[in-house]
């Protein structure tokens, strides 16, 4: 019987083993060619460890194309976003959560009807709507579209928080003098942070990683972000594999950085999802 379980332990384990062994091989190969000079980035058989490491890729990504421009835009838009998204959700969040008033369920419930339709299926309207109001190649269109795709999904994380903050507290704060903005300020805001911190951390990461509709959005580098920008190094007859994973890890690293620093806000905020309206 024991040696049984240690069959199968032994057997799960190295399924989950190989499996991620193929998880994390895309990812391996990323960095190390990033770091490969061209010589060792065509050749084959291929090269799993770079034996002369250069930094050349990414010096040749920043002078060979407007890289710069590509990480401002997708700062601008992305910082632009967060902070939307963040301040006017949580207020939304706090009167759905806290507030009942005609139209409430209703409005919760069109904000998960938008969270079901598929966003390619959505690309179409919002860009003849860009269109028509000249926002084509402009930082503001992907502004706008990233907060119709993240708004829905920070509100609902937002208000799971506040569903679960006792109405008494806040009914206390105000017989003694607070407010219902200090309220919100001062004893409210202080408990829900975990999940105003997970909803900015979700809306950051969706935004910063952001493809399609920054591709039909956008031509030129002055609106285009990183995530477009890394295929200035496909050429017609040519693909410069070395800067493009370059380009795509200097593209991972804030998104990687932004979740090891706040990952616990995270995780809380992706348990606090089993809501109920």
């Amino acid at each position: 019987m024991f040696d049984k379980i240690i069959e199968s332990r032994a057997l799960s384990y190295s399924v989950a083993i190989i499996l991620l062994s193929l998880m994390m091989m895309p990812i391996y190969w990323t960095v190390v060619t990033s770091f490969k000079p061209d010589i060792e980035t065509y050749v084959f058989p291929p090269v799993y460890f770079p034996k002369n490491p250069t930094l050349s890729p990414f010096k040749l990504l920043f002078e060979s194309y407007p890289f710069a421009d590509y990480l401002r835009n997708s700062i601008i838009v992305t910082v632009s976003t967060t902070f939307i998204v963040t301040v006017t959700g949580m207020l939304a969040a706090y009167g759905l959560s806290q507030y009942t008033f005609r139209g409430s369920s209703l409005t919760i419930y069109t904000l998960l009807a938008t969270r079901i339709i598929p966003p390619l299926s959505l690309l179409l309207p919002f860009y003849l709507v860009v269109t028509w109001l000249d926002l084509v190649d402009n930082l503001l269109s992907m502004i706008i579209a990233n907060i119709y795709l993240t708004y829905p999904f920070a509100v609902l994380i937002m208000k799971s928080f506040f569903d679960a903050f006792p109405k008494e507290l806040i009914d206390s704060a105000i017989v003694d003098g607070c407010s219902r903005t200090g309220a919100l300020l001062k004893i409210v805001l202080p408990v829900g942070a975990p999940g105003i911190a997970s909803a900015a951390i979700i809306t950051f990461l969706w935004t910063w990683n952001e493809f399609i509709y920054a591709f039909v959005f956008t031509s030129t580098s002055k609106a285009q972000p990183v995530t477009v920008g890394c295929f200035d190094c496909i050429g017609d007859i040519f693909v410069n594999w070395n800067q493009m994973c370059a380009g795509a890890l200097l593209a991972a690293l804030p998104g990687i950085i932004f979740v090891f620093i706040a990952q616990k806000y995270l995780i809380r905020g992706l348990t606090a999802g089993a809501m109920k309206f």
